[in-house]
């Protein structure tokens, strides 16, 4: 049942490296200059989303402190990313990777909670947003989520525990076996006997991070998943398996995107679904942004990794996650909206 009131609404955020991170992030800086970011009571996150969603959460007061303000989402969020997709994590670093002790899966959660998360747990959040990281669970194919958000999923594992590190939940979303190992957890079955799974990549079982919005009456969904193109080179059993991890996901998104369309098309759902892989020529709206399709597919190109990205391609990536959004929301939710004068980062364009 969709809710009826019109405050309500679902920011739904996918995966894809740090390519989805940075388009992500671009497309929740110009949520915030819209003046919709703080209308959102729910936030969803798979893969390189999950990321981006946990770090909202996180930081969601001091957001809401200063109003949603564009300069407040800047230093809270994209400042934090940037700095961190500078970094190779999908592959320990030749320095700290051989100093640091344990799996590469706790060094990456290592990584996350020391630039990002700073130990916060589910029951350190606020009431609202209701957050939402999705996993899936390599040993039935169940979609597991972990949420501060004590509530019955049907077909789903729900982990509400609010002494839970929003940095695991997040390593379960983003391990993608063999870039990065499925990360091991216990589950109780209710009788005191715990049940061990292995988690992985939450687009495995949820592509768009809609699973947990279908009943907020606004949704605004950041698409972050690149174009499925011809690999030129396939060198390594790692390059290999990320490639048939891309063939894979992009099947498991068709289905729901077009449900989702058919969904905002007919009015079941109101707000907007905006692309990685989209041009401009695919909304109504104009645009005063100058975005050539070349310079979007070459960014739809990149791989799905989460290796270390020049500044070049973050703010890049920032921008065009900026741009398509504000068309997205221009044709979709309203046409009134101010146009943005610029990018985030005029001097670089896309």
């Amino acid at each position: 049942m969709v809710e009826s009131g019109t405050t309500s609404a679902a920011l739904c955020l996918s995966g894809g490296g740090y390519r989805a991170v940075l388009f992500n992030v671009g497309s929740v800086l110009r949520l915030a200059e819209a003046g919709l970011l703080g209308s959102t009571t729910r936030v969803c996150g798979v893969s390189g989303g999950a990321i981006v969603a946990g770090l909202l959460a996180v930081q969601w007061t001091r957001l809401a402190n200063e109003a949603f303000s564009a300069a407040a989402v800047r230093r809270e969020l994209v400042a934090p990313l940037r700095a961190l997709a500078s970094r190779t994590l999908d592959g320990r670093s030749v320095v700290g990777g051989l100093l640091f002790p344990r799996s590469l899966t706790e060094w990456v959660s290592h990584n996350f909670d020391r630039e990002l998360f700073h130990g916060v747990q589910f029951g350190d959040l606020p009431d609202e947003p209701r957050l939402s990281i999705g996993a899936s669970q390599l040993n039935s194919g169940t979609r597991v989520v972990f949420s501060n958000e004590a509530r019955i999923r049907p077909g789903t594992i729900s982990i509400g525990d609010p002494s839970y590190p929003v940095t695991d939940a997040v390593c379960a979303s983003i391990a993608m076996p063999p870039a990065f190992l499925a990360l091991r957890v216990s589950e109780s079955d209710g009788s005191g006997e715990a049940t061990a799974m292995q988690l992985a990549d939450g687009s495995l079982c949820d592509p768009l991070a809609l699973a947990d919005a279908h009943d907020v009456r606004t949704l605004w969904v950041s698409d972050g998943a690149g174009a499925l193109g011809t690999a030129s080179s396939l060198e390594g059993k790692v390059d290999q398996a990320m490639r048939a991890n891309e063939i894979l996901q992009h099947g498991l998104r068709l289905t729901p995107k077009h449900a989702l369309l058919v969904a905002l098309q007919g009015g079941r759902h109101a707000g907007a679904y905006w692309s990685l892989r989209a041009t401009t020529t695919d909304y109504p709206a104009d645009t005063c942004l100058v975005c050539p399709p070349a310079r979007a597919a070459e960014l739809a190109a990149l791989p799905t990794r989460f290796a270390a990205m020049n500044d070049d391609l973050q703010e890049r990536l920032i921008n065009w996650g900026y741009a398509i959004c504000d068309i997205a929301l221009r044709s979709w939710h309203d046409p009134a909206l101010p146009r943005p004068a610029e990018f985030p980062y005029r001097d670089r364009g896309l």
